[in-house]
């Protein structure tokens, strides 16, 4: 795999002259429904003022991972605060829904990467899931996840690119040397380091595995002199041993790592690669035999929950693929518009995204990932979500 450039490219803009988000043809032939539309538009709302950041205190610009179900955040998390970062330049550069609210996105982000900047200089890395009242016990807080860092590393960076935030090299570039610590002597990225002596459970992010293929093609769009030659040689070993492994077989049970490891693909898979694409293709087709009639998917390759993540990892890898020329045909185009009606049973009417059907817990990056989904497909829009796959 040959990883793309870094985001500087002409399609994203960088004054936040926006677009409505909702109108124009889609990729596809036709423009969003209705239904679809409005859904975006009350995400892009409660990403924006519902509840998924921290506003005030020592935390402020913190990005929340969950809401319980009387809508208090639980705790914040560096991994979907880099997520929120890359959310929030998808927003200014093209897909908010107005151009107040494109400023919201970019105010937002300059919160989030200070908070970033901050939590590295006042306690290093913080904890993986930082508990805003009290401290419960959990397991993630035994160790430092190179997929949270590079998540972290990529948000900051491709927000400040793509705003002019000068702010993000410094933070981005400590993230970077971080991972380079826990990967030295490593041909491929290790999965974390150990922090405490509690032993970490043995699950998919405790493991290396697909989903650093998603981490490695994010931190090469890094741009040199902040990812280091030695970590970019090691994401480049990354993406090879990763990108074969999948060519053979799943790797891991789990969809949600195995659409990391798609949409790893997609990041570093340059527009006019038809060879890469078509690699990309073949491993959504193979994983989409998985659609059930009503048009979901389940957690794992064999049944399990149906989370929203899922659907909206699948839906938008789909979209930004046949808006790129590819999954052609009217059969696919209804495969997709059954993810997008499974998904859509996710949202709420105040815009927050349930995890699964069965709880009335709202997710962030849940809401992150749908938001980008239903417009994936839609003109102008595709290639921004390629470029800036969240």
């Amino acid at each position: 795999m040959r990883p793309a450039s870094p985001v500087t490219g002409t399609r994203i803009t960088r004054t936040g002259t926006v677009g409505t988000g909702t109108t124009g043809a889609a990729a596809t032939g036709a423009g969003p429904s209705g239904e679809t539309a409005e859904a975006a538009r009350r995400i892009e709302r409660w990403l924006l003022s519902g509840g998924a950041r921290i506003e005030e205190g020592p935390q402020r610009g913190a990005v929340v991972g969950r809401l319980d179900p009387e809508g208090r955040p639980e705790f914040v998390y560096l991994e979907i605060t880099g997520y929120y970062l890359t959310a929030m330049a998808w927003l200014a550069s093209g897909a908010a829904s107005s151009p107040d609210r494109a400023a919201e996105a970019r105010a937002h982000g300059r919160q989030a990467l200070d908070w970033i900047t901050r939590s590295l200089t006042e306690r290093g890395v913080p904890p993986t899931r930082l508990y805003v009242s009290g401290a419960p016990s959990d397991w993630r807080n035994a160790g430092v996840f190179t997929f949270d860092l590079a998540m972290a590393a990529r948000g900051a960076a491709t927000f400040g690119q793509v705003t002019g935030y000068e702010a993000w090299k410094e933070p981005a570039a400590g993230l970077c040397t971080t991972i380079d610590g826990i990967t030295s002597g490593s041909a491929v990225l290790r999965s974390h380091d150990a922090v405490a002596r509690a032993p970490l459970p043995d699950r998919w992010s405790t493991r290396p595995g697909p989903h650093h293929l998603k981490a490695a093609a994010a931190l090469l769009r890094i741009p040199d002199g902040v990812l280091g030659a030695p970590l970019a040689r090691v994401c480049r070993r990354t993406c090879a041993h990763w990108e074969a492994v999948l060519g053979e077989t799943w790797p891991c049970r789990e969809l949600h790592p195995l659409l990391y490891g798609i949409e790893g693909l997609l990041i570093g898979s340059p527009s006019a690669d038809v060879e890469a694409l078509e690699a990309v293709e073949r491993l959504y087709a193979r994983l989409m035999r998985l659609q059930a009639a009503d048009g979901t998917l389940t957690e794992t390759t064999d049944g399990g929950l149906v989370r929203s993540d899922v659907l909206a990892q699948a839906l938008r890898i789909g979209r930004v693929l046949r808006g790129r020329g590819r999954l052609r045909g009217d059969g696919w185009a209804g495969r997709l518009d059954d993810l997008t009606r499974a998904l859509l049973g996710f949202v709420r009417a105040d815009g927050g995204v349930r995890f699964s059907r069965d709880q009335e817990v709202v997710n962030t990056w849940c809401a992150m990932f749908a938001h980008q989904a239903l417009l994936a497909g839609q003109d102008g829009l595709t290639e921004t979500a390629s470029e800036l796959l969240v």
